[in-house]
């Protein structure tokens, strides 16, 4: 089993791995996947239902807000979430609720209270600040 995901990583790689990117899909490295996996979810409520426009609706908010540098659809992201037990779908495929079991044991209990989009807002604003104050160094020196 792999060891528990603790708050600071957590932000950092949702960072890296939305403001970077990564190329086409999602990363390679399953704790990265776990990381977006339960960054999406943690924009959804727990115990509703959805129908398949709402969840499709909600992945596009996310990549447009959280994982901006991801080339993936939401159609591929909702699949993904199914396929990896985040998202549990009913047999007919027209309603979709937010599975918390896969989650257990995995994530420090700190992150249920994580606001992706400020994560990745803060982490763009750092980079901005850092990329300002080297070219002030730069055009002094």
């Amino acid at each position: 089993m792999a060891s528990l995901i603790r708050t600071a990583e957590f932000k950092n790689r949702l960072a890296v791995l939305c403001l970077r990117g990564g190329g086409r899909g999602f990363p390679r490295k399953h704790r990265d996947q776990l990381i977006l996996f339960k960054s999406i979810t943690l924009m959804l409520e727990p115990k509703r239902t959805y129908s398949e426009p709402e969840v499709n609706e909600c992945l596009a908010k996310w990549l447009s807000q959280v994982g901006r540098s991801l080339e993936i659809d939401p159609v591929s992201l909702r699949r993904s979430l199914v396929d990896a037990g985040y998202l549990i779908r009913d047999p007919a495929g027209k309603r979709y609720q937010v599975e918390g079991k896969q989650t257990i044991g995995l994530f420090e209990a700190e992150i249920e209270e994580i606001t992706p989009v400020v994560v990745v807002e803060e982490a763009y604003r750092e980079t901005e600040e850092r990329k300002r104050a080297y070219l002030e160094k730069g055009s002094r020196d």
